[in-house]
């Protein structure tokens, strides 16, 4: 709309100037003799001083050039003013199409400056060059190389790519680039402790000190150890200017991607949505207290920090002791897990486009179980069933034997090192050091398993969960615990959304393609030509899995242009983008350290209990309208029509029979815990 307005524009500026000339060639004289006379007379009044009761526009030169104007050049200025006007007007439609603020359109157009070479780059190649690998290594390394700098340049929202760049969602991005990404996890320049303390001052917490050490810096803020009322505390710190350079920041990805890169504006208009609640610490202590109660029964697996106090730029908390578990997992498998026999990780930490399964161009044909896939979409979207299991690391049962020999091991040499010791204590001589338990390997499967676990009880069963959890948002914590942090962007479901997200998982879970299709088109996926298969694929790769056996041998990006090629998105169901990302976050990581999963069979049982639920209410509710019709017609009443009906279904015994069967998911002893935590002071 912003550009079909600019082009208007630039149309009337072209009539205006059109008429202009018409009408210099009709008063070609006087306008020759008027130019020359604004000339003398501008010479004048730059060589000619007024008092200070002189009024300018009263003097006769003044009068006299206006009169000539006005009454011999009408057309002229007429055209001049429209020229004005339209240029105007075009400035601020193009300000407020790329940010709204001369600094938010000088960052759009640097952002623009790199990207869109970068992309005529990358596009020339695919076309011309796309089995040259030297020559993609090459512009990898290059144009990762300017990305960063001009992300650190930026700054704002430009960060937060950069750190999904790095974490590599859905395996989206070259290795490359999440290799040279990876500095932003925690190396985004942090701003002088001046700042930081000027801020938390303004805030009006009194009684908060904060430490020069940063624990973290990132695109919005930065995380300092502190003090508030005489406990330790973990101080998290907005930047001043962070919400203005966001809102530019993603309009302007907006527009880059609604000329590029179309599949993707739905997902960053709904993103775009999602950040209005990340500005605002008071709203995610909420979130964080409202997850943090959920996650009572959880508590042997993870922890959620406590918030202590918040402001709108500032937020105090309890601290977790941990590391990231980005870090936690990648140091763990290259000193414990890689190279070992039986051990195989299909992507690496930051996982590239080559992980195992079918490659491009070769066919994996149905053969007599039924099994396979296509590499294009020439079929017309049709969709086969589920092909084999994917390659995968070791179960939780395996690791824990391996973790068991290697605790064995260990005991055995510090029994070893206790021995040696003795006569070096005699003889003075420094003592073999123990292996400390810490050192044991983590068991990635079931650290996989937890976060499919609990992501699930957050989203099937309280509606409310974290919409990014990629591994810089969650700390391995000394105990042996995950440490969920960052809740900035937390989403809530409508029960509906439940329901149908809960049919959509039985239906991917069970290969039933047209459920799939019909579930994602009443969620509200709209598309030009509204081809079922193609619904049925696009729900597979968004909610379940992007292995290559689905997408046909094709990188997740490349078969998701092809589906937008194929028949165009108008509309994605918004309450399902955030579930969307989510999963693939998920997988993801998963994938990372070997463990690839199906989203969908690890998040069945969560959606079949939400189904049975359904079920139970709805038969509490036809019971109790048969109930209330029968004692209608014992009283000579009838109770058949639709509104009565209703009325009778919502009247307090119904009610009633319908909170009885929603009681299962509630613990009462978890909720009396809560309530004993936390004190009179809930207010919820």
């Amino acid at each position: 709309s912003k550009l079909s307005k600019l082009s208007k524009l630039s149309k009337l500026s072209k009539l205006s100037n059109l008429t202009c000339n018409a009408s210099n060639k009709n008063v070609s004289n006087s306008s020759n003799s008027s130019n020359s006379f604004v000339l003398r007379s501008s010479k004048r009044w730059s060589s000619s001083s007024f008092s200070s009761s002189t009024n300018p526009v009263n003097h006769p030169v003044h009068q006299n050039l206006t009169s000539r104007l006005i009454y011999n050049h009408p057309i002229k200025l007429s055209a001049a003013v429209a020229t004005i006007i339209t240029a105007y007007t075009a400035y601020n439609e193009l300000l407020e199409a790329l940010g709204g603020t001369t600094q938010g359109l000088r960052r759009s157009l640097s952002f623009y400056s790199l990207a869109i070479p970068t992309y005529l780059r990358y596009k020339y190649l695919q076309h011309y060059e796309p089995n040259n690998q030297p020559l993609w290594d090459a512009l990898d390394t290059e144009a990762s190389a300017l990305g960063l700098s001009k992300i650190l340049e930026l700054r704002g929202f430009y960060v937060k790519t950069g750190q999904m760049c790095a974490t590599n969602i859905g395996a989206a991005f070259p290795k490359r680039w999440a290799d040279t990404m990876s500095v932003l996890q925690d190396g985004v320049p942090p701003k002088p402790l001046e700042t930081v303390r000027g801020i938390v001052s303004r805030s009006g917490l009194r009684g908060l000190s904060v430490e020069p050490g940063v624990l973290g810096s990132a695109s919005i803020g930065q995380v300092h150890r502190g003090e508030w009322k005489g406990r330790p505390c973990v101080v998290k710190v907005q930047y001043p200017e962070v919400r203005e350079q966001f809102e530019n920041d993603v309009k302007t990805l907006i527009l880059f991607c609604k000329l590029a890169q179309p599949v993707h504006v739905p997902g960053l208009e709904e993103i775009e949505r999602q950040f209005q609640t990340e500005f605002d610490y008071r709203k995610e202590a909420d979130n964080m207290d409202v997850i943090r109660y959920n996650l009572l029964g959880f508590e042997e697996k993870v922890k959620v920090p406590r918030p202590m106090a918040a402001t709108e730029n500032v937020l105090v908390m309890e601290e977790l002791e941990g590391v990231k578990l980005g870090d936690a997992l990648k140091e763990d498998w290259e000193r414990n897990y890689a190279g070992k026999p039986g051990f195989s990780r299909g992507l690496g930490f930051s996982p590239s486009s080559s992980f195992a399964g079918p490659r491009p161009g070769k066919v994996y044909k149905t053969g007599a179980s039924g099994l396979g896939y296509y590499d294009d979409l020439s079929e017309g979207g049709t969709v086969l069933p589920r092909p084999p299991a994917e390659i995968r690391g070791p179960d939780e049962d395996t690791m824990d034997k391996y973790i068991k020999a290697k605790d064995a091991q260990r005991r055995a040499s510090n029994l070893i090192s206790s021995l040696q010791n003795l006569p070096r204590r005699l003889l003075r001589l420094p003592l073999l050091p123990h292996v400390p338990p810490s050192s044991l390997p983590l068991n990635h499967a079931r650290i996989v398993d937890t976060l499919m676990d609990v992501t699930a009880k957050t989203i099937f069963v309280d509606g409310v969960f974290n919409g990014d959890p990629h591994p810089g948002n969650i700390l391995m914590l000394k105990d042996g615990r995950l440490g969920l942090i960052d809740f900035g962007q937390v989403k809530r479901l409508s029960r509906r959304s439940v329901v149908l997200l809960s049919r959509m998982v039985v239906a991917l879970a069970s290969d039933d393609y047209e459920a799939a299709a019909d579930v994602i088109h009443e969620a509200g996926y709209v598309t030009e030509r509204m081809d079922r298969g193609l619904a049925a694929k696009y729900a597979r790769v968004m909610i379940d899995s992007n292995d290559r056996v689905y997408t046909g041998g094709k990188h997740v990006q490349l078969f998701l242009e092809e589906l937008q090629d194929a028949d165009p998105v108008v509309e994605l169901p918004r309450e399902f983008v955030m579930v969307s990302r989510v999963s693939l976050m998920l997988r993801g990581m998963a994938s990372a350290v070997g463990q690839p999963r199906s989203v969908a069979q690890a998040w069945l049982p969560y959606a079949r209990a939400v189904l049975a639920e359904e079920a139970l209410v709805a038969e509490a509710e036809e019971a109790a309208r048969k109930a209330a019709r029968v004692e209608a017609a014992k009283k000579g009443h009838f109770a058949n029509h639709p509104s009565q009906s209703r009325a009778i279904a919502n009247s307090p015994n119904a009610m009633k029979k319908k909170w009885k069967f929603q009681d299962w998911r509630h613990n009462v002893e978890l909720i009396k815990e809560r309530d004993a935590l936390k004190g009179p002071s809930c207010g919820r």
